[in-house]
């Protein structure tokens, strides 16, 4: 972890033991990166919440803090992918649009671990899998994230806009 990803006040997962936590590390209750952490919790509930644009930019912002080849930078990239193909499908109804970018975020995705920072990932990527085949499969899905598929609160919203 670097100083400029840490972040102690992210919580440390509700469940399990995703891929990016470790219950002995000290900095950033146990997160590698809590900045991604951070970005996921709030990204995930905005996706969930059908604001794909804003999930689009927490994502987006923390992509930057990794450099190429990293697993953090494949997972954020994928995920920028996601929310906006679904943009995409649901905004303009721009199927094709869709079948790029969720292609595009299948092959960021593929060597991410299934659950990494508690986003359940093989549920994501079999979701894109099938959404290729008959795009109207996404709507309704909502992202697992520590075993759940939680709302957007308002300070979801509020980060969004800091990062935009």
């Amino acid at each position: 972890m670097s100083d400029h990803t840490r972040d102690d006040a992210v919580a440390p997962p509700t469940t399990g033991s995703p891929t990016g936590w470790d219950r002995e590390r000290m900095a950033s209750n146990g997160w590698a990166h809590g900045t991604l952490r951070r970005a996921t919790l709030h990204g995930v509930r905005l996706y969930n919440a059908g604001d794909y644009h804003a999930a689009h930019d927490c994502f987006e912002a923390e992509w930057y803090n990794y450099g190429s080849g990293t697993t953090e930078s494949a997972f954020c990239h994928g995920m920028v992918q996601v929310a906006a193909g679904a943009y995409k499908h649901v905004d303009f109804d721009d199927q094709a649009g869709l079948r790029s970018l969720f292609d595009t975020a299948r092959q960021y995705l593929a060597g991410v671990p299934d659950d990494f920072y508690g986003v359940d990932v093989r549920d994501v990527r079999a979701t894109l899998a099938t959404a290729l085949q008959d795009p109207g499969e996404i709507e309704g899905w909502r992202i697992t994230l520590d075993g759940t598929r939680p709302d957007a609160t308002e300070r979801d919203y509020a980060y969004a806009e800091r990062v935009e």
